[in-house]
């Protein structure tokens, strides 16, 4: 899959219930290889553009075009298919199979993949799995620590090979260690193999380590 997506991004707002606004978002644009870190207090709105810029927020207007393809105009099935093509997720909730295993999980891209294209994937989860220190063994994740949940989590998302990354608080579960591990992973699929990575993140030390910081306040870009 070609690496990096450029994005351009105008006008975006995202309202709550009664129409209240939550997020309002002017202007962004990234070009492909570009790590951006979100960074700013709890419940100021980060979440909210990860998950617009994913096609998953329920009402916003405005535009958001990746590559040339606009998302916040297309269904909700278009904008799914979007993801599944070209957009790996690291959500705080971690949505897996309780009854299969680390592999199992993040090899999930491979469903949807095209038959030539599974293996490849299963392998990259097997490999992200034992760089994060996750077993990919028979172990069901039922009964996998929070940390090592999310690990399983980044596994699966970087599996696929997507040219877009999303990150909400990659780092939170993780001990200062594994932390730095996943913090070299990410950086290093944004400069070595150049895909456009969006990260919300309270972590002083992952957000020095992106191109770009952005500020959120109360919805809205604060610098």
């Amino acid at each position: 899959m070609a690496r990096g997506a450029t994005l351009g991004l105008r006008d975006l707002v995202v309202t709550g219930e009664s129409r209240r606004r939550i997020l309002d978002v002017p202007e962004l644009d990234l070009a492909p290889g570009t790590a951006l870190g979100i960074s700013g207090p709890s419940g100021a709105g980060k979440s909210t553009l990860l998950y617009a810029l994913a096609g998953m927020a329920a009402q916003m207007t405005g535009r958001i075009d990746w590559d040339g393809t606009e998302i916040v105009a297309q269904t909700p099935a278009g904008r799914a298919r979007f993801r599944a093509d070209r957009i790996g997720m690291i959500f705080q909730d971690h949505l897996l199979f309780e009854e299969l295993s680390a592999l199992g999980n993040a090899g999930l891209p491979a469903l949807y993949a095209p038959k030539a294209q599974r293996r490849a994937i299963r392998d990259r989860a097997a490999d992200r799995l034992t760089r994060l220190g996750i077993d990919a063994g028979a172990r069901r994740v039922a009964s996998f620590s929070g940390g090592e949940r999310q690990r399983v989590v980044v596994a699966r998302a970087m599996a696929a090979d997507a040219p877009i990354l999303l990150a909400d608080e990659p780092t939170a579960s993780l001990h200062r260690e594994a932390a730095d591990a996943l913090a070299d992973d990410l950086m290093a699929a944004a400069r070595d193999e150049g895909r456009t990575l969006v990260c919300g993140t309270h972590d002083e030390r992952l957000l020095a380590r992106m191109d770009r910081t952005l500020r959120i306040a109360d919805g809205r870009v604060a610098e």
